[in-house]
């Protein structure tokens, strides 16, 4: 039998996600909506409250620390070059298209947490999508097979692993040597199975823009990239 703080705590954390999933409440208001329902009935007093987000100082550092990298790129446009590269790379074959996805996804999902990466990558796979007279829907589902499989690589590439990681005060080298090989083959599965998962996509002859292709670092006019800057990915560092 639960006591009835644990019944509190359990009732407040599945209303909490309830309210995320449906998306009644913006996530950070549900979020803190739940500590301080925590905090009122006692769960929690203020004092180990506060002490727990003093315990978290490295994943704010993590999450601050990617943001400010992000913002400092996204002037570049590299991301929107990355996309062009993608659809240019692709050769007018699916196969390519699906692989040049997994070779985008995964290193930055090495270095960067998985769900920063996918937020600011998969505002670009409608436009490239949308060029190549393609379902866009089945590219940004293997976009987050692949974002979750390579987010394993790293101790930095998943939130949550890092979280744990840091609790259990293992180190990234560490990580790398005894964890790392568990999402290279992660990844390597996915790669295995996108014949079969993708298999209209991996078949289909796309349309090939080689013939048009930009000089170096500037994206041809047809590909509808650049829209894409207005999109989830490009505002979520933009402060508004």
């Amino acid at each position: 039998m639960l006591s009835l703080n644990a019944t509190i705590a359990l009732t407040t954390f599945v209303s909490v996600m309830l309210l995320m999933i449906t998306e009644r409440l913006h996530l950070t208001i549900a979020a803190l909506l739940g500590a301080l329902l925590l905090v009122l009935f006692n769960v929690l007093t203020l004092e180990e409250a506060m002490a727990y987000i003093g315990q978290s100082h490295a994943t704010l550092v993590l999450f601050l620390g990617v943001m400010i990298m992000v913002r400092a790129f996204e002037p570049t446009l590299i991301f929107e070059y990355l996309a062009t590269r993608i659809v240019l790379l692709a050769k007018g074959q699916g196969k390519r298209l699906l692989l040049g996805i997994v070779a985008i996804t995964a290193p930055i999902c090495a270095v960067l947490p998985n769900a920063t990466t996918v937020m600011l990558l998969a505002p670009l796979i409608p436009p490239i999508a949308d060029d190549l007279s393609i379902d866009f829907i089945p590219l940004l589902i293997l976009m987050v097979f692949v974002a979750n499989s390579a987010g394993l690589i790293t101790l930095v590439g998943d939130p949550a692993t890092f979280i744990v990681g840091d609790a259990v005060n293992i180190s990234f080298i560490d990580y790398l040597g005894k964890l790392s090989m568990g999402g290279i083959i992660a990844v390597l599965v996915v790669v295995c199975t996108l014949p079969f998962l993708f298999r209209s996509i991996w078949h289909q002859q796309l349309n090939d823009f080689r013939a048009s292709a930009p000089p170096q670092n500037q994206s041809p006019p047809h590909v509808g990239v650049r829209r894409a800057r207005r999109g989830l990915g490009a505002d979520l560092f933009r402060g508004g």
